[in-house]
């Protein structure tokens, strides 16, 4: 069964293993997507031991396609606000926040870039769990590296400061675990807010604002305390986000549990095809 349609010729099918588990396999496109598709199995690779980055389970090739086979989850994250209650996510949002700043400091303790966080990129598994996802545009740091240095990648409206600023003057971008931070602050928001964007809904004003560090949206947050959290998360300058550790300590999420709050209702993964990477989208390594 087809799920959806994304960028690129991929598409995500519903599967069933031998021992009858459902799962979702991701197909791309050989010739589109071979550097991508070989990326994502590296790095799932890796990460299979958090309960909060998407479940691998194989990986597998023929003369035309790649095919990635990871557990099938409820919905995308996207899905998940829009289709909840305001009251809803203010007492489950820090739960869900929490969840995805863990699968963060996962990935960042194995020197693990994600570099393509968005709603539509974090899952929802069938116990309400949040779990990471995509990694096609992953990178890991070398030993004793902390920076990636790279052309411009992800998706547009949902990229830090420093790469916007790299894409605009076509120059090779910096990439850190606190560019993955700023993105988090933004997703922090759009849960808190019912799918709102701290930097404005308008992509070309949202991008604009990004670059200039300007969260046109941030006072739509009431609660004095999370408006303090996300806006450390989002700040311009990258020296001045905490690490994923350091948000997890704040009193915003300290106290909360990683498992209140969990529903059972199943349906679907869906594929987003609004959200396209941007085309400027090569690696230099």
């Amino acid at each position: 069964m087809l799920l959806g349609n994304g960028s690129k010729g991929t598409s995500v099918y519903v599967g069933i293993m031998e021992d009858g588990s459902e799962v979702a396999v991701k197909r791309m496109l050989q010739q589109a997507c071979d550097d991508i598709a070989e990326n994502e199995d590296k790095i799932l690779s890796l990460t299979t031991n958090s309960p909060f980055i998407v479940n691998y389970r194989n990986f597998v090739k023929d003369t035309t396609f790649v095919y990635l086979i990871v557990d099938l989850c409820e919905e995308t994250l996207k899905e998940h606000v829009h289709s909840k209650t305001f009251k809803h996510l203010r007492e489950n949002g820090p739960r869900m926040i929490k969840q995805i700043l863990s699968g963060l400091k996962f990935l960042h303790d194995l020197g693990i870039l994600h570099r393509d966080l968005k709603p539509s990129n974090v899952l929802v598994d069938i116990e309400g769990r949040m779990r990471l996802a995509d990694f096609g545009l992953s990178r890991v740091l070398n030993e004793n590296e902390s920076t990636v240095h790279t052309d411009p990648k992800g998706t547009l409206g949902w990229m830090p400061s420093e790469v916007i600023e790299a894409m605009n003057t076509k120059e090779i971008g910096r990439y850190k675990k606190k560019s993955d931070i700023h993105v988090a602050g933004m997703i922090a928001f759009f849960i808190l807010t019912k799918g709102e964007h701290p930097f404005g809904n308008c992509l070309h004003d949202r991008m604009a604002n990004i670059l200039n560090g300007n969260p046109v949206n941030l006072a739509n947050l009431e609660d004095l305390e999370a408006k303090q959290f996300v806006s450390w998360l989002i700040h311009h300058n990258i020296d001045d986000r905490p690490y994923a550790h350091e948000a997890l300590s704040y009193p915003f999420l300290d106290h909360v549990e990683f498992y209140e709050g969990l529903h059972k209702p199943i349906v679907s993964l869906v594929v987003d095809e609004d959200d396209e990477h941007d085309q400027h989208d090569m690696v230099v390594d």
